[in-house]
């Protein structure tokens, strides 16, 4: 889980256990989500667009390289999201009701 708001990064790992998943993470910078991607461990990824001063775009792109499904809950409008350089990206609004974390792709 990719985010860098401490009350939403709670909300999320709640909506993870609640369903019996472990969370990994919150990575609150690109750098430490990166080093995560990398070090591998996990099954999906709940990625925040914006992590301090980066976006998180290159996080999910090798996400997808890697074949590890993704969502965005952005803070930002999702035309940006949509904008950007990644196929097949999946959004939810923030903040975004829990089922919108748990739907298949």
């Amino acid at each position: 889980m990719a985010e860098d708001e401490p009350l939403v990064a709670m909300e999320i790992e709640d909506v993870i256990l609640e369903h019996g998943a472990i969370p990994v993470g919150p990575f609150a910078s690109l750098s430490e989500l990166m080093a995560a991607i990398e070090e591998g461990g996990y099954d999906v990824a709940i990625l925040d667009v914006r992590l301090g001063r980066d976006e998180s775009f290159p996080a999910a792109d090798r996400l997808r390289k890697k074949g590890v499904p993704f969502i965005f809950i952005p803070a930002m409008p999702t035309a940006a999201i949509f904008s950007a350089p990644i196929p097949r990206r999946r959004c939810a609004k923030s903040p975004a009701r829990r089922s919108a974390c748990l739907r298949p792709p």
